[in-house]
């Protein structure tokens, strides 16, 4: 079954604006990709089913969790660069639109 890919519902989800001659570029270009994954359909994966091998030769050593008192609000902020009432004033990362 070849793939129907409505390219201005997937740039819509990825917030993408692109022109018609990129629209038209990438169309192939995803329709690969769509090929591509529905291949995997075609795996047989029953062979292997209940068989898990870990990336890891060790076991990962656990440890109890120990609730700790936490630090004075005095203490954290002394050493902030800036503050603004209680809280430690970061620079801004996130622009409006």
């Amino acid at each position: 079954m070849k793939p129907k890919i409505d390219i201005d519902y997937v740039c819509a989800l990825a917030h993408l604006q692109l022109t018609e001659e990129e629209k038209s570029q990438i169309a192939p270009q995803l329709k690969k990709i769509v090929e591509w994954v529905n291949r995997l359909e075609e795996l047989d994966i029953n062979a292997s089913k209940g068989e898990v091998y870990s990336t890891v030769s060790f076991s990962a050593p656990f440890r109890k969790d120990d609730v700790q008192p936490s630090l004075l609000e005095e203490d954290v902020l002394t050493n902030a660069p800036e503050k603004a009432h209680e809280f430690i004033k970061v620079p801004k990362v996130i622009e409006e639109k």
